[in-house]
């Protein structure tokens, strides 16, 4: 064989060596890559459609009422409301509420501090500090502690509670905060700090998903629950500033107040019959409250659904997704388990 015919038989075998590693490499290319995938993606965890996230007020007495409300939500809202077919599809999701241990709107914003460790730090006496209502309650007790249950693994370093509930796979058609108390303080003393909390949280919330933001039940006490309508004035003001991010339901006005401030018989007691714990209104109390409310958190829902309510009767889950907000605002268990109050 001539030199010339060796060399060109040398490129051939180099040409073909070429087009095998391209090939090669385009397999790589073309196989997908699971990066940060969620904890839950080889596992059985099915989001829920509705999440609630609450203090302790879900855990002692209003869970069961408010779970109650969305699991029978079409018939609540049967004659309040003009668009039906939402709450016929509501009625049909996974609902989960979540009623964490003096837990505030920063201890799901921020990503240290004190308000972030009652999420996050174990709690030293229980070892669990939220409870859990409807899908996803464990089987043997409705308490975890966040950020170890599989199910919740809602604290990461560097990152909010609600960054890392979305990471991990969470994906609601519905947002609910039901947090008033362990604000109260804070927001009642500064209304503008109220500014500063909404502006975190809106950044944090997708920007598709409908919200509604609950304040609490009142409470025993007259000095309180003066507090914490002063806070939820600020908080409600605050949000409307911020392009009405979540609709707002005021749980807290003169009728709610009038029923259950100063009456015994809707707390838990001691054995003289005095008030034992003052902040955390029973079940008997949360049904007459939400019962009173039912048509507010109707219209709040309704609402927050309205700029992409269709014609169609046929409305699916997609559709139900609300259009991008803008944010007018930017910012660099039994008893035993209930924790401290402000």
């Amino acid at each position: 064989m001539s030199n010339r015919n060796k060399k060109q038989d040398r490129k051939i075998v180099q040409f073909n060596r070429t087009i095998l590693n391209i090939a090669a490499g385009a397999v790589v290319l073309a196989t997908p890559v699971m990066i940060n995938a969620p904890a839950h993606a080889a596992g059985k965890f099915k989001s829920p459609e509705i999440l609630m996230l609450g203090d302790s007020q879900l855990s002692f007495g209003a869970g069961e009422v408010v779970l109650d409300l969305f699991k029978n939500i079409e018939t609540r809202c049967d004659g309040v409301v003009d668009h039906k077919m939402i709450f016929s599809e509501l009625q049909k999701m996974r609902t989960t509420l979540v009623g964490a241990r003096s837990s505030s709107l920063q201890s799901w914003t921020t990503t240290k501090g004190w308000a972030y460790d009652r999420l996050c730090k174990k709690d030293p006496t229980w070892g669990v500090n939220a409870s859990i209502w409807g899908d996803g309650r464990p089987k043997n007790t409705p308490y975890v502690q966040i950020g170890e249950h599989k199910d919740y693994q809602f604290c990461k370093k560097g990152k909010t509670p609600m960054q890392a509930m979305f990471d991990a796979g969470y994906s609601p058609k519905l947002l609910i905060f039901n947090i008033l108390g362990n604000n109260a303080k804070r927001w009642a003393k500064d209304p503008k700090s109220a500014d500063i909390d909404v502006a975190r949280f809106t950044k944090l919330v997708p920007a598709h998903l409908p919200c509604v933001y609950m304040s609490t039940l009142p409470i025993h006490t007259p000095r309180r629950n003066k507090q914490r309508y002063k806070a939820q004035n600020a908080i409600k003001a605050a949000f409307e500033r911020a392009d009405n991010r979540c609709t707002f339901v005021e749980i807290l006005d003169k009728k709610t107040i009038k029923l259950i401030q100063g009456q015994n018989h809707y707390f838990k007691r001691k054995k003289n019959g005095s008030v034992k714990d003052p902040f955390h209104p029973r079940k008997r109390a949360a049904s007459k409250v939400y019962t009173l409310k039912t048509a507010e958190i109707c219209k709040a829902i309704e609402k927050a659904y309205t700029p992409k309510i269709v014609a169609s009767p046929n409305i699916n889950n997609h559709e139900l997704y609300g259009p991008p907000h803008s944010n007018s605002f930017t910012a660099s268990f039994d008893n035993e388990i209930r924790g401290t109050i402000q």
